[in-house]
């Protein structure tokens, strides 16, 4: 990589970013208009953030390198982040957008009266939100390391400027970048991989021998498909949509931009590993790969292309995170102006940053994030999207059969896929809570009648 092109190019992008944002936090007025922006975004805007929330180091950095070593399979990721958004498309998110509240959490208030609920669903969005937003600091920290800046100055300013114009403008400047970068990675990427065709170096467009028995395949295509739906950033989008039908064109059509601009790190992924790449350790096998089929020129511009992808997805993690916080808990609330949401985001931004000088296992940490969550939230959330009223008690024994499940079998190793078990788990913990429910106000309106 011609490192004299890409650092200044690098900081350049950033400065144009923190621009937009800056731009975008004058327009501020309220706590409302920072979490959800005055609920007034149209169609191109949602559906560029949409592109850009879920095209992010995860998804590219982290898909070359399972590719690396599973070759096409991997395309089960992004896959199932693309029927993630093209369900929210087919009727959740427009479900989502109908209620009158700023998180995914508050859902589970409104539907089974319970602020108990809320508040748990929260935390544990929060958690699941803070790993995702790591694995975006690591997929960086790889990069970085994979072009030979393992100065971790640069990788403090780079982060330094994105943390501080997220936590000044809110959503607004989450969307405005968004669609900046959004529109800067697919057309690199895209011309990245027509280069790749026009230079000869094809990946081989076969399917390896692929283990179905392990987790693998619910992992990677139901989970990030399940997760897309409940998610508060996901959430957080539908909620700002200035109408369902604006939300449902927009999921739609951004689920498969999303995976047709994942095509590219899984061939990529594949060109390393015909050609027989060693992949320096830490490093990144996306970037290794491109170093290899291109020149340093264009490499430079795919870099900046990738961490815009890495910064697109990130920001708008740190200011889901934020909303949770923010709206969820009454501590956080009548605070003046957005000085303590602002304070929030950016502790939660430095918590995340310093675990990437860490940890290195990006998918991992995606797939453990998002079986958390599902586990968990899954049935009492989409139930609540189609019942206006439910039962407090199915909920709860819902959340505590599915979350007992994961942590069983973190533990405990089942010969088939464990997220399938979770699932069914709190199904079935909300069928027995509402039966017993059923049970309990048949007998108190037997005993009223009698007395």
């Amino acid at each position: 990589m011609n490192l004299y092109l890409f650092i200044p190019l690098l900081f350049l992008l950033q400065g144009i970013y923190g621009y937009i944002g800056k731009r975008s936090a004058h327009q501020l007025q309220g706590e409302h208009d920072y979490f959800l922006a005055g609920k007034s975004i149209s169609f191109f805007p949602l559906m560029m953030t949409f592109l850009a929330t879920q095209v992010g180091g995860g998804v590219i950095l982290g898909s070359a390198d399972a590719a690396y070593q599973y070759g096409w399979w991997v395309l089960l990721y992004p896959l199932g982040i693309c029927l993630g958004l093209i369900a929210l498309g087919l009727g959740f998110g427009r479900k989502l957008s109908s209620f009158k509240v700023s998180t995914v959490a508050q859902i589970l208030e409104i539907v089974y009266g319970s602020p108990f609920l809320k508040k748990i669903a929260s935390l544990l969005s929060i958690i699941s939100l803070f790993m995702i937003l790591a694995a975006q600091f690591i997929a960086s920290h790889k990069f970085l390391i994979s072009v030979g800046l393992t100065n971790p100055f640069v990788f403090t300013f780079f982060w330094a400027i994105v943390i501080l114009y997220t936590a000044r403008g809110g959503l607004r400047a989450v969307i405005s970048t968004d669609i900046a970068q959004a529109t800067l990675f697919s057309i690199i990427f895209f011309v990245c991989f027509g280069f790749l065709l026009y230079q000869g170096t094809t990946p081989t467009f076969t399917f390896p021998s692929f283990a179905f028995s392990t987790s693998k395949l619910t992992g990677w295509l139901l989970m990030p498909c399940l997760y897309m739906i409940i998610e508060q950033d996901m959430g957080q989008r539908c909620f700002a949509g200035n109408s369902p039908k604006t939300v449902s064109k927009a999921a739609i059509v951004s689920g498969i931009a999303t995976l047709t601009v994942c095509i590219v790190p899984v061939a990529f992924g594949i060109v390393a590993k015909n050609a027989g790449l060693i992949i320096p350790p830490g490093g990144s096998t996306l970037m290794t790969a491109i170093i290899y089929a291109t020149n340093p020129w264009f490499t430079a511009l795919i870099g900046c292309a990738l961490l815009a992808a890495i910064i697109s997805t990130a920001t708008s993690l740190i200011n889901a995170i934020s909303s949770n916080l923010v709206q969820d808990f009454d501590l956080f609330r009548n605070k003046p102006n957005l000085r303590i949401a602002r304070l929030i985001t950016l502790a939660i931004s430095i918590g995340a940053f310093c675990i990437a000088f860490y940890a290195n296992d990006v998918v991992n940490i995606l797939m453990q994030s998002y079986g958390l969550f599902v586990s968990a939230f899954f049935i009492p959330i989409v139930i609540a999207l189609f019942k206006r009223r439910g039962y407090f008690l199915a909920a709860l024994l819902s959340i505590l059969s599915g979350m007992g499940g994961f942590i069983l079998f973190q533990i405990v190793s089942l010969p088939f896929p464990s997220e399938i078990v979770n699932i069914a788990l709190s199904l079935l913990g909300y069928g027995c809570g509402e039966w017993i429910t059923r049970i309990q106000n048949k007998e108190r309106k037997q005993l009223d009648s009698v007395t």
